[in-house]
């Protein structure tokens, strides 16, 4: 190599590095956002990428920490369960808002008057309307009171409701616009900008006094930078210009790796892959409504080599025989799927009428088709062709509502309420329950586990429930999505000290 060429060498690479060394000095990490918000609210816009910011924004009651599955406090210092529909929540008094205010019962009353205003348009409201009133009991005391039994009304107030300022909400002609206007929390991140075209800046919040045994602010700034396109994302990375890349699929980050300054990390992720069959024969295809088919359709899936190969990080994939993860609440079973076994299944497609096979088609969310591709070429081999449609989610939701999709798999986020009941109504809820006969067991079990506040009995309840699910086979559980992250060499992204299975902006930090 030449002097002028080794010169020209040391001065690309400098420049490539330079951006990061700047961003480290200033004490700032920057991520990669694909979909741009132009506001952070748990409410009123339900991107997912937002909620690692507004996690740790604002925040709730109470928490669970789903290491010691134990619920700890936040913004509640304690709570008494006074009877099947009452809870009493003692209050901290020494916590402020973003913009100085302090908080106290009113936060939490107005919060939900907001959320229950019928006025308001809401995508999940039943997240919230299970609350009948919140009473203010004294000056750091409240009452809430339900309209009926739910277990889950602990887990409601720790992964979906998040208290806001309700002096400033007062002021806002539209509080749905308090996320973009004045967002406002109690967390340790605050908001120092947000713009649809600059992206999110948060800031460590100097005067927390939160439950600091899970908080954890390690930078002083993290700033989500909107890049939806991923190749220039990876450009940005391998230059620079951005810290982090989340969601990295295998091959690139198997390419990645090899970059100067680029490292990858593998951790737990919240979200799940499932391969589910229209049971009830709803979409045309009455081969499926046969148990025997349903059943050599799981067989003829070889799940470990899929989940070793195909699934990203597969190494550290958690394997699941329900729907659910070890970590979620009434994740209780004692049936599992069938095994993995190719002449099996070829024999009951034979005792079923099929000796030959038969057409069916397969509809996958895009960002997983790799892992179709992987499940459909398994039932090619016995026999099942099988015609594999990517689609984008919106394609996707029209089709199961129409009543089209034979068979279909999507990852499901479980991480962000990790309890038996949220894994059920994926497909017993509302009208998707039809694709499996609005199955009673199921639904009965799903009705009365809401019901039941004893955690063991409740796990006997759901058990019943996936149990059905697997002898039936209605759903093939594959595993966990680890969340994979290319980053630059100095930054290390951590397990959450809550979270199981996801991490947030708290979780980023420098070496």
């Amino acid at each position: 190599m030449t002097l002028f060429k080794s010169l020209l060498f040391v001065f690309v690479a400098a420049l490539s590095v330079a951006p990061a060394q700047a961003q480290k000095s200033a004490d700032t990490i920057r991520l990669a956002i694909n979909d741009p918000f132009p506001m952070l609210s748990p409410y009123h816009l339900g991107v997912n990428e937002a909620g690692i910011f507004y996690q740790k924004v604002f925040e709730s009651l109470v928490q669970y920490d789903e290491h010691k599955g134990r619920w700890v406090p936040q913004l509640a210092k304690s709570f008494t369960r006074i009877s099947p529909t009452v809870l009493e929540f003692e209050l901290r008094d020494d916590v402020k808002f973003h913009n100085g205010n302090k908080f106290d019962p009113d936060d939490v009353i107005t919060t939900f008057d907001h959320l229950l205003d019928p006025k308001v348009p809401l995508r999940y409201k039943n997240r919230y309307d299970w609350v009948q009133k919140v009473e203010k009991l004294g000056p750091n005391k409240i009452r809430i009171t339900t309209t009926g039994p739910n277990a889950i009304d602990l887990g409601l107030l720790a992964y979906r409701f998040f208290v806001q300022d309700g002096e400033t909400m007062k002021t806002l002609e539209d509080q749905a616009e308090y996320g973009r206007l004045t967002p406002y929390g109690t967390g340790y991140y605050k908001v120092t900008q947000i713009d649809k075209n600059k992206g999110i800046i948060v800031e460590r919040f100097d005067d927390y006094v939160g439950n600091k045994e899970y908080a954890r602010a390690p930078v002083k700034r993290v700033h989500g930078i909107f890049l939806p396109d991923r190749q220039t994302q990876i450009a940005q990375l391998i230059t620079g210009g951005v810290d982090i890349l989340s969601n990295v699929i295998q091959d690139q980050a198997n390419d990645l790796k090899t970059k100067p300054g680029v490292e990858i990390t593998n951790l737990p992720g919240g979200a799940f892959v499932y391969y589910a069959i229209d049971s009830a024969g709803r979409a045309g295809n009455k081969a499926l409504a046969d148990p025997r088919v349903r059943r050599a359709i799981i067989m003829s899936i070889d799940r470990e080599s899929i989940i070793k190969h195909i699934v990203p990080a597969g190494e550290i994939a958690e394997r699941i025989d329900a729907p659910c993860f070890k970590s979620t609440i009434g994740c209780k079973y004692s049936v599992k799927p069938p095994a993995y076994d190719p002449e099996g299944a070829k024999k009951l497609l034979a005792e079923a009428g099929y000796p030959n096979g038969f057409d069916m088609e397969y509809t996958v969310f895009v960002p997983i088709k790799d892992i179709a591709i992987a499940i459909a070429g398994e039932m090619r081999k016995v026999g099942i062709r099988v015609a594999v449609d990517p689609a984008p989610i919106t394609v996707y939701r029209k089709k199961q509502g129409d009543g089209q999709t034979q068979s279909w798999s999507v990852f499901y986020p479980l991480g962000g309420h990790p309890d038996a009941s949220a894994a059920l109504s994926v497909w017993f809820e509302g009208e998707r329950a039809s694709y499996f006969n609005n199955d009673p067991i199921v639904i009965n079990a799903m009705a009365e586990g809401l019901r039941e506040t004893d955690g063991a009995k409740r796990d006997d309840i759901y058990k019943r429930a996936f149990d059905r699910i697997n002898e039936m086979s209605y759903v093939m559980p594959l595993s966990s999505l680890p969340n994979v992250y290319a980053h630059r060499s100095d930054v290390k992204i951590m397990p959450s000290l809550l979270s199981a299975t996801e991490q947030y902006i708290g979780d980023y930090a420098f070496k």
